[in-house]
């Protein structure tokens, strides 16, 4: 299974996310969906942040996600919800990887979070035990 198809198919497929990409911890991106245009620079300050443990840093300064800057809501050592009103961005670190995840205000941020969240458990699952990639598919549609 391509990075794309976890993109296309276990988040915005399932009507809970609205956008998403998968990066890895520079800001770069590995998959994304079309029209999601968060940039390397922006993801990066997340996922810098997000690396030290500690994300309250962004409390002061908020994210900017698609030249939109949004408002810091809550973080902890694994991810980071920022909003806009009733739009927001959930940042989630893997081992390996970023996912971050859009929801517009026709989604409920609840439900957003849960389905990215889900995603990720799953890939820090897969790299912790070293599953081969040929494999995952079989597995997250055991599990999910």
């Amino acid at each position: 299974m391509s990075w794309q198809q976890y993109v296309d198919a276990n988040l915005v497929g399932t009507g809970t996310v609205t956008s998403a990409g998968i990066y890895d911890k520079a800001g770069n991106p590995w998959a994304y969906s079309a029209g999601f245009a968060a940039q390397v620079a922006e993801v990066k300050v997340v996922a810098d942040a997000l690396a030290t443990g500690d994300p309250s840093s962004l409390a002061g300064t908020g994210a900017v996600v698609a030249g939109v800057k949004y408002m810091f809501v809550r973080g902890d050592a694994d991810s980071v919800y920022v909003k806009k009103g009733a739009e927001g961005v959930y940042f989630f670190m893997c081992n390996t990887c970023g996912v971050v995840a859009y929801h517009n205000d026709k989604v409920q941020a609840g439900a957003c979070n849960a389905t990215a969240g889900k995603l990720v458990d799953f890939l820090k699952e897969i790299f912790t035990h070293g599953i081969k990639e040929t494999f995952i598919l079989m597995i997250w549609k055991q599990k999910y």
